[in-house]
């Protein structure tokens, strides 16, 4: 599995954050495709690192990327490729 990081210029206070998981096996069926404001975002960051092993456990700097946020990038923020599972994940900000 392969991830990434990166922050987009900046252009302005994000206000919604993406995330997309394609499917390659099945012609690019996207099984998730939501849309959530930046605000619950946050919230639920800090939620899920408190009360799920599973955040803790993922190999993601949560900091850095809520430092992104805040500081207005807009972009890319994660790209995985689960070549194994074939499927990709993408999380971006507007």
């Amino acid at each position: 599995m392969e991830s990434t990081e990166v922050a987009g210029p900046t252009t302005g206070a994000p206000r919604y954050l993406h995330v997309k998981v394609v499917e390659s096996e099945d012609g690019g069926h996207a099984p998730v495709n939501v849309r959530m404001p930046i605000g619950i975002v946050k919230w639920g960051m800090k939620m899920g690192q408190a009360f799920s092993p599973q955040m803790k456990e993922a190999n993601l700097d949560w900091e850095s990327i809520a430092a992104m946020i805040d500081s207005g990038a807009v972009g890319e923020i994660v790209h995985v490729e689960d070549e194994e599972r074939h499927r990709t994940v993408d999380v971006w900000v507007d």
